[in-house]
């Protein structure tokens, strides 16, 4: 399967950044692919499953956090969002590299696709590539307080990078 990364570093601590992750209703400030969180517990934790809207569906679908280390890592993934092809279950993984300036947030998303999904292959990690670099920088001047001190190490804003999964 597809994965679409991208990284951002952001001038706060890493127990900031991770400590704000991990509230999935923060999602819909930066992220376009969930349009907001109806219920579930404030931090995730292993396991705890919440109810979220996407953009474009009618449907609630559940959104589990599968892995979770302080500070350093986390998953989120769908369950299956269905359409007449087949499903898409895009999983988020946010990984935290603290440094002396900061954070270095690198966010991957894998789309586990099934059915006919599997052909759209290609558009979907093209949309997800077009979409990640902007969000994440959505993310980091959020978390900067609006003034910009977001940034990629070469000053270039997110950038994104593209592989397969075997």
């Amino acid at each position: 399967m597809p994965h679409v990364s991208a990284n951002v570093h952001v001038s706060r601590p890493a127990d900031e950044i991770f400590s704000f992750l991990r509230d999935p209703r923060n999602l819909a400030e930066w992220s376009s692919s969930i349009d907001r969180v109806i219920e579930g517990p404030v931090s995730a934790e292993l396991g705890d499953e919440y109810t979220c809207k996407f953009p474009g569906r009618r449907r609630a679908h559940r959104l589990r956090c599968t892995a979770s280390s302080p500070v350093e890592y986390l998953v989120f993934r769908c369950a299956g969002m269905w359409t007449p092809l087949g499903r898409h279950s895009p999983e988020l993984e946010f990984r935290l590299s603290p440094g002396r300036l900061g954070t270095t947030v690198t966010v991957s998303v894998k789309p586990h696709l099934d059915g006919g999904m599997i052909i759209l292959a290609p558009f979907v990690t093209m949309a997800w590539r077009r979409d990640l670099p902007a969000e994440l920088q959505s993310l980091a001047e959020l978390l900067s307080g609006g003034d910009g001190a977001g940034h990629a190490e070469d000053g270039r804003g997110a950038v994104p990078s593209v592989g397969w999964l075997s």
